[in-house]
């Protein structure tokens, strides 16, 4: 019986999803549960190992038992950065919750640290903050006695979701990550390629307890299903998934609108640390193979449009905000700081400010302000790019879910004025997993097909820029 799908699993931070894919990059059937994180208190957000595993695995086999397990040529797993699970090899149970991406609440931890933040982002391209890795896993290792005492006893695994769930899926016979997920660890050392001694000993986690690294598209085992044995080819983590997808090049940028909003520029085989930057790694198709990307996050994207529903009272389908945003008179002027600034401001003391504010404003006019603001948030990564020398060759291309709104990409192309580029599919992060399982068989997937429809030219004029820095400067100097 010949192979007529890959499986692309997306653990992302709200949703456990299984996906078919054809060999043609066509998602031919999908699974969904909603698995959002348990956030006991302000700072707090954690999900429970074993009711993750049991979700994941329960949209694998139901996709498996739709499409057939005999006609999947492999499995790739990819999944949300920086959450870390920690467990027990001999029992397989984790040994401390599984703290997310958003969880801050290992500060202390990460106080305690003498290297300096120059040091660390040399070293890693990312900066000692609570978000982070190895700040969790060193506030596991002080506050889970479980987790002491398998680290005593030499047991303890700890690796992202990813590579925790490929350790189950293959009973304990692969323990790996990719470079992707490797350097969200803050462990990882992008100038060697490997965990790093000194890093490891600045947090206080044993480095005998970390995965083998592997390229993302590499032998990650197998899954034996109703028996059939099922390659696993793929580990990665969900941005770089959606660069690989877009098929990025030295020199260009890509902006994928999920929850947050990232900015991804690729510098080739270059290495390059930019103040105000993160530098991570791209996906990895062979050994000795490494790309780089600086990359810029915005902290609120989709979730602007959830805080003004949630906080702001506001009524509105999200799947129709471009109907909205067609009826706003006045939108108003935002600057969603939903958990500060990401780059390149890092102010994780900014609060969200609004204004034009009065008795006549709509909810179309505040929709239409808070994609406008998103839109300025990724502007002012591009445009800091650019004052660096980093200027993006050729069009923006955009992904992820808010992407679908055809005003965000007006007004984004307005303001970087230069082109924007939607594929004309919007699982970039599955289909770019998908596409390195096959990259794992030496498999190529067809050519990314653009539709002219999808392809949005700038029509603003660059004062419509100088506006908004203005607007966000004068907050920054008196937030409210």
């Amino acid at each position: 019986m010949s192979a007529s799908y890959v499986v692309a699993l997306d653990q992302g931070t709200s949703s456990c999803r299984a996906f078919a894919v054809g060999l043609d990059g066509t998602v031919n059937a999908q699974k969904s549960i909603a698995f959002p994180p348990h956030r006991p208190q302000k700072g707090f957000s954690q999900y429970d190992a074993q009711s993750l595993l049991h979700t994941q695995l329960e949209v694998l086999h139901t996709l498996l038992d739709e499409v057939g397990p005999a006609h999947v040529a492999g499995i790739g797993v990819c999944s949300q950065r920086s959450t870390v699970v920690l467990w027990d090899a001999q029992t397989g149970r984790a040994v401390a919750p599984v703290l997310t991406w958003e969880d801050g609440r290992a500060s202390a931890e990460s106080a305690r640290v003498t290297l300096s933040q120059a040091q660390i982002h040399a070293m890693t391209g990312l900066f000692n903050v609570p978000h982070f890795s190895a700040p969790k896993i060193a506030w596991c290792l002080h506050n889970c006695p479980a987790a002491a005492q398998v680290a005593q006893q030499g047991t303890l695994r700890v690796a992202p979701v990813a590579s925790y769930l490929i350790w189950q899926l293959t009973q304990g016979a692969v323990f790996a990550t990719d470079p992707t997920l490797a350097q969200r660890t803050l462990l990882y050392n992008m100038q060697t390629g490997q965990w790093d001694e000194t890093l490891c000993q600045a947090f206080g986690v044993p480095v005998h307890c970390l995965p083998v690294i592997k390229p993302s598209a590499a032998d990650y085992g197998a899954y034996l299903y109703k028996g059939v044995k099922i390659p696993i080819l793929a580990c990665v983590a969900d941005q770089q998934a959606a660069a690989f997808y877009q098929g990025l090049s030295a020199g260009q940028t890509a902006v994928n609108y999920g929850t947050g909003a990232f900015v991804l520029h690729h510098t080739g085989a270059q290495l390059t640390v930019l103040p105000g930057m993160l530098s991570s790694v791209a996906a990895t198709t062979k050994p000795g193979e490494q790309p780089f990307l600086l990359e810029g996050p915005v902290f609120a994207a989709g979730s602007v449009l959830q805080w003004l529903q949630a906080a702001k009272g506001l009524s509105f389908d999200v799947s129709q905000v471009d109907a909205l945003c067609a009826r706003a008179q006045h939108p108003v002027q935002l600057l969603p700081a939903l958990g500060g600034l990401g780059a390149p401001y890092w102010d994780y003391h900014a609060t969200p400010v609004a204004d034009q504010v009065s008795a006549q404003t709509t909810t179309a006019d505040w929709v239409a302000g808070a994609l406008r603001a998103v839109a300025g948030l990724v502007a002012d990564i591009v445009y800091y790019l650019r004052a660096h020398g980093h200027t993006d060759n050729g069009p923006v291309y955009a992904s992820g879910g808010l992407s679908q709104s055809r005003y965000l990409l007006q007004h984004q192309a307005d303001l970087l004025q230069t082109p924007l580029v939607l594929r004309s599919q919007t699982e970039s992060t599955v289909l770019g997993t998908a596409s390195l399982v096959l990259a794992g068989q030496h498999k190529q997937m067809p050519a990314l097909p653009v539709a002219s429809v999808n392809q949005v030219s700038p029509q603003g004029t660059p004062q419509l820029y100088k506006a908004w820095q203005a607007f966000v400067q004068n907050c920054r100097k008196k937030p409210s």
